[in-house]
């Protein structure tokens, strides 16, 4: 049963009772996650239109809201797995610094200011 869903940029994010992921996901392993309490699961549209930023908010309001599991699946292609919240958070992060990173060397490349 799905209990809150937001739509953000390229993605779609919902809570689902733990024990729902096995029937909705039946080929997920979810022997490494927590399924006691909620779970966020996030949809992927495209992954050129996802904006970062927004999914970052949308993990830590997840976390603040007692959520510890976290199901990524990408939209038409049935790829599904399921990762503990706090590491979704990590890569996520990471992967906005890398971005920032990336930018600012551009510029620096071509000697903008």
């Amino acid at each position: 049963m799905t209990m809150v869903r937001e739509i953000r940029g390229g993605f779609r994010a919902e809570r689902e009772f733990g024990f729902a992921l096995q029937a909705r996901f039946p080929h997920l392993d979810l022997s490494q996650v927590d399924t006691e309490g909620a779970a966020l699961v996030v949809q992927i549209d495209g992954p050129r239109r996802l904006n970062l930023f927004q999914l970052s908010k949308v993990l830590i309001g997840a976390a603040r809201g007692g959520v510890k599991t976290a199901v990524i699946d990408f939209r038409g292609q049935q790829l599904a797995k399921a990762i503990p919240l706090f590491n979704l958070f990590a890569l996520v992060d990471e992967s906005v610094t890398m971005k920032e990173l990336n930018r600012l060397e551009s510029l620096i490349r071509t000697g903008v200011k």
